[in-house]
């Protein structure tokens, strides 16, 4: 397995976009930065120096349908299109992973991982891809905290949440997609129960020693009425944080 390969055939293909364009660029950082999450993950998880480069390449690559999305209906809109769908339609389908990596004995684990890094939950797999599969969601999730925080200005008001959204929150369950939540304190919500499927104790330290969590909760705008709900919010997540997985 050879990551330059990878990562030259990539940027090859990106350069197709407008880095100048904001998502554009978000997505093109966003892919070489969960790259190397899964490369630290990976590193953590003690797998071989090859699976290593597996869990990089997979990084890479799981976003690239997202740039398909842009080039068909210039949004990023979830509604538009599954975009790890889609990913997986341009690189199997299309048979455009022999771009990107000249031999298919990962095949069927980088399918795998980049076609239910976004899903609520994963199929039964057998053991590599499942290990990768969860690799690739906790650190896309890592990342995610991080791009939201500088990308996006969000209002917490307790006054405009959903109770099913709460209460669900609060039982420390993942929350159905952004797109399906009504308010924008919502939304929030989804994002914050991402720890709540987070699989490995090295992806918490990861995510701790990223700050990127805190980062996170620092952009967040929250109204006075709403102090004592966010506090009680933050209280449910450093508890996770701290707890780590339960095995």
């Amino acid at each position: 397995m050879d990551f330059e390969m990878c990562k030259k055939a990539f940027e090859e293909y990106v350069k197709d976009y407008d880095q100048k364009e904001e998502n554009i660029a978000l997505k093109y950082h966003h892919s070489y930065a969960v790259s190397e999450l899964m490369a630290e993950l990976a590193f953590r998880l003690q797998l071989s120096k090859e699976e290593r480069v597996v869990a990089q390449i997979i990084g890479l690559l799981h976003d690239i349908g997202r740039f398909e999305q842009w080039k068909k209906y210039h949004s990023f809109r979830d509604s538009n299109v599954d975009h790890a769908d889609a990913s997986c339609i341009y690189l199997f389908e299309e048979g455009h992973i022999r771009d990107f990596v000249e031999s298919n004995q990962y095949d069927s684990i980088i399918e795998k991982a980049i076609r239910y890094h976004n899903k609520l939950s994963c199929p039964k797999m057998n053991a590599k891809e499942s290990l990768f599969s969860k690799m690739i969601r906790d650190m896309d999730k890592v990342d995610i905290y991080k791009q939201t925080a500088i990308h996006k200005e969000q209002t917490f008001d307790c006054d405009k949440i959903s109770k099913e959204a709460l209460e669900e929150f609060k039982k420390e369950k993942p929350l159905k997609k952004i797109r399906d939540q009504k308010y924008e304190s919502d939304k929030i919500l989804v994002q914050l129960a991402f720890l709540f499927d987070i699989n490995f104790d090295e992806s918490f330290d990861i995510l701790v020693e990223t700050d990127n969590f805190d980062l996170y909760l620092s952009t967040i705008d929250v109204k006075e009425n709403s102090e004592k709900l966010w506090k009680k919010i933050k209280e449910i997540c450093f508890d996770k944080i701290n707890r780590g997985v339960e095995k």
